[in-house]
């Protein structure tokens, strides 16, 4: 679990030119869209970085480090799941009817966690909420803007499917053993295999080994949880036939069948996993190299601003999300464009051989910027190809999005992303912060993000970055009473 230290961050007492003037490299390629005239706003004459934090420092590891709205909502579910399980605990009731009771309480968690990674779903949450005004309380907007966080409502009720499941296995197994259900050794196999096929998917998704062992994580998710699905049919199958072949029961299978909850659960779970491989398709690609760590793919896809695509050269092995943003500078007929930077084996084989054309399946999804749309003056902090999500609200008609600062990092901006990125970025905000940590290392971020901050009186901060940046700048602003977002790397 991650903790962090306590930042004194000192005064202000730099001007937003001297930033801009000093910590770009105004060598080579991009240096006349960096040499813009910054603003003479002095840092001077704005309020000093609090050294303090609001509250104390436990509550603030409370409030923003380990109880997330992520993990809220993970705990929500858990709840709920507990006060059900002692209701259930509290009634009188036979085994048979317990048993049933236990399955459609594991079946429905297990529903309940397919529907909350479901494509439709997400984006409609996400534009519901976007449609709260911006004359609503700033209280109000930074909460909903937390949308985004929705994975803890699919993580927790996947983990609760899996404890009802144990539940089930350990009554199943202890009746087996006193001969209350018959002897049927296979049925009792069957529900083991289930039991560890939910543990394998569980284990492999705790972030410390997601993080390290991605490709598993993703197989096993995807191949256990196809096997899980069908094996659940077979044991609400076989328990319906049970049912059925008892003398005081004239029903037949079929109409036993339809009366367990867990069958109509079931139906849902299956129609959602294949919802997304309906939609699974080809989109023309063509790539332009940036550098030798990244490259610009332009592609065919028709996509409105603030989605992410998933992109795959091999659909059944991996897949990869991008943020995907208008097209600026079409080729070939291309409509939206994603950067890719390396970050591994396959973004290193994009980057060196890309192909034509790469696969996608569902329908593209809202992104954690989209919610910048809630606020009036938003500070925007990326690093490195994090500037590509970025260009969806930047490249917008300025009476169209909030009003926007922008902070980039990344080495050798000119060299790396081109003149056409840079030209965006500085279309936005003339004074856009770029940071080149080739020549000036890195920067303190939370540092500069505040000093934009306190300059534009901003309402929010919006920062994409990989984990470690991101957690620290969102941590950094939310410990001084600034709503701040970005991706977040649990679910």
């Amino acid at each position: 679990m991650d903790t962090f230290k306590e930042d004194k961050l000192p005064d202000a007492e730099k001007t937003i030119a001297d930033i801009n003037i000093r910590n770009v490299n105004l060598d080579g390629p991009g240096a006349d869209a960096l040499c813009s005239p910054s603003s003479s706003t002095a840092f001077t004459e704005l309020k000093p970085l609090p050294a303090e934090k609001k509250s104390s420092r436990p509550y603030r590891q409370a409030r923003h480090v380990y109880f997330t709205v992520y993990r809220r909502l993970f705990a929500i579910i858990l709840i709920l799941n507990i006060i059900g399980l002692i209701v259930l605990e509290t009634r009188p009731y036979d085994l048979e009817h317990y048993l049933r009771s236990i399955s459609s309480a594991a079946s429905s968690n297990f529903c309940l966690a397919i529907l909350a990674r479901q494509d439709y779903i997400i984006n409609g949450l996400f534009d519901l909420y976007v449609l709260i005004p911006k004359s609503a309380p700033l209280a109000l907007r930074r909460r909903v803007a937390k949308v985004y966080e929705f994975g803890g409502v699919h993580s927790g009720a996947a983990f609760c499917a899996t404890l009802w499941f144990l539940r089930m296995v350990i009554l199943l197994t202890l009746a087996f053993r006193d001969g209350t259900l018959g002897d049927n050794i296979p049925g009792l196999a069957l529900v083991w295999v289930v039991l560890l096929l939910f543990v394998g998917i569980i284990v492999f998704a705790h972030p410390s080994l997601r993080t390290k062992q991605h490709d598993t994580f993703e197989r096993t998710h995807r191949f256990a949880g196809w096997v899980t699905n069908a094996l659940f049919w077979v044991l609400v199958v076989l328990a319906s036939m049970a049912l059925a072949n008892r003398e005081e029961d004239p029903r037949s299978t079929g109409q036993v069948l339809v009366t367990l909850p867990s069958f109509w659960m079931l139906t849902l779970n299956t129609v959602h996993t294949l919802i997304p491989w309906i939609r699974l398709r080809k989109l023309p690609a063509t790539a332009e190299p940036l550098s030798s760590m990244a490259v610009r793919l332009h592609l065919k896809a028709n996509i409105k601003p603030f989605y992410t695509i998933r992109l795959s050269d091999s659909p059944l092995t991996e897949w990869h999300s991008f943020a995907c943003f208008p097209d600026s500078n079409p080729i070939n007929g291309s409509t939206n464009s994603v950067i890719i930077a390396k970050a591994g084996d396959w973004t290193s084989s994009v980057i060196s051989s890309p192909k034509p054309y790469y696969w996608t399946r569902g329908l593209p999804t809202r992104g954690v910027l989209y919610m910048s749309l809630l606020f009036k003056r938003v500070v925007v902090v990326t690093t490195g190809s994090g500037i590509g999500p970025c260009l969806n609200l930047l490249g917008m008609k300025p009476e169209t999005r909030p009003a926007c600062r922008v902070l980039w990092s990344t080495p050798n901006p000119g060299e790396f992303y081109g003149d056409s990125i840079i030209n965006e970025v500085k279309q936005c905000d003339p004074n856009a912060v770029v940071w080149d940590t080739k020549s000036q290392g890195r920067p303190d971020m939370v540092e500069l993000t505040w000093k934009l901050v306190m300059e534009m009186d901003a309402e929010a901060v919006f920062c994409v970055s990989n984990p470690k940046v991101t957690k620290k700048v969102v941590y950094g602003m939310e410990s001084r009473g600034i709503p701040a977002y970005g991706p977040i790397f649990d679910s």
